[in-house]
């Protein structure tokens, strides 16, 4: 392992913590135990995915596009590789909902991706086991909180964050998806309930009412009784509405 090189590429990443040097010095050197560097990705390629997992575990992340130019790969490769090298180092970056919700300026989205996570491990209480702390399941949920709550962010950065293949990370996010809209219409409308009206629709309704002719009213001095009557109601009325809205903000 060359030093110099590992030194070199934590500078142009921007990486001055030098815990995070010292982890992805032993990382690499972890990874020639196990096998890694007879691996077809180059020397570089092994160095910046070392330090982009050593950023990751310290809670720290690197300039990701540099990271992929650095390394001589393309996304889908650099993703790929990356995972190789976690699983050969027996290392699952700490991906959690809160932290994703950080990054992606998207915190009001956090505990909403918390109930559907929640829900969706209920969904495969009796179908399957599976470890919702894993950061697929993490990233997944806040995708799915995102689009149905329509906060925009970047689901590409997202998906490296899943440290999962497209196909598993897909089929991961359109099931959690499908309990976000469920979950979002139990919230919205309520069994049975009818949404109020709101004061300015009742006054309009009521002045709708008032405006319509009433039959059996022929003569001019009964239409001017009517009227007068009609003022007097709709004054009564909207007091009585506007005292019992005051009253209720109190």
């Amino acid at each position: 392992m060359d030093i110099q090189v590992l030194r070199t590429l934590s500078a142009k990443l921007g990486i001055t913590d030098q815990r995070v040097v010292r982890k992805a010095e032993e990382l690499l050197r972890l990874l020639a135990v196990q096998g890694g560097t007879g691996s077809k990705f180059s020397m570089s390629a092994k160095t910046v995915i070392c330090l982009d997992i050593a950023a990751a575990t310290a809670g720290a992340l690197i300039d990701k596009n540099m990271g992929i130019k650095l390394s001589g790969m393309n996304r889908s490769q650099y993703v790929s590789t990356s995972q190789t090298v976690s699983h050969l180092l027996k290392i699952s970056p700490g991906v959690c909902i809160s932290d994703l919700c950080i990054t992606h300026s998207a915190t009001n989205a956090r505990d909403f991706a918390c109930q559907i996570i929640k829900e969706y491990e209920k969904d495969l209480q009796n179908k399957a086991e599976v470890d919702i702390t894993l950061p697929v399941f993490q990233t997944a949920a806040v995708v799915a909180a995102c689009g149905v709550m329509k906060i925009k962010v970047d689901k590409r950065k997202l998906y490296e964050s899943s440290c999962s293949k497209r196909a598993l990370y897909t089929k991961v996010v359109e099931a959690m998806t499908k309990v976000a809209e469920r979950l979002q219409s139990t919230k919205s409308v309520k069994p049975g309930g009818k949404r109020s009206k709101t004061l300015v629709e009742l006054v309009e309704d009521h002045m709708q009412d008032s405006s319509a002719p009433k039959k059996g009213k022929s003569d001019d001095d009964d239409k001017e009784n009517s009227e007068d009557e009609q003022d007097t109601d709709f004054e009564a009325w909207k007091k009585k509405i506007l005292d019992s809205a005051a009253a209720s903000k109190q």
